[in-house]
């Protein structure tokens, strides 16, 4: 959730106005930023169900496909 310049933060994936407190548990993703690749970038991504995303973006982006490994390796 980025602070917009309307004052308002929304996820940075959809956009969803997610008021400042929200903010506070929004998952975190850290990488370089493109445009600097010695600088790093944070995205934060909401957490909040809606129709078709009941995770919010979190858990169309981090879902169990894409940690296949992670959960792999909690289960062995």
């Amino acid at each position: 959730m980025s602070l917009r310049p309307d004052g308002k933060y929304r996820c940075d994936r959809c956009g969803a106005d997610l008021d400042n407190g929200r903010a506070q548990i929004a998952t975190k993703v850290t990488g370089r930023d493109p445009d600097d690749p010695f600088r790093l970038r944070q995205l934060d991504l909401c957490v909040a169900e809606r129709e078709g995303a009941p995770f919010g973006c979190t858990g169309n982006l981090l879902g169990a496909a894409s940690l296949a490994n992670y959960y792999e390796t909690r289960t062995a």
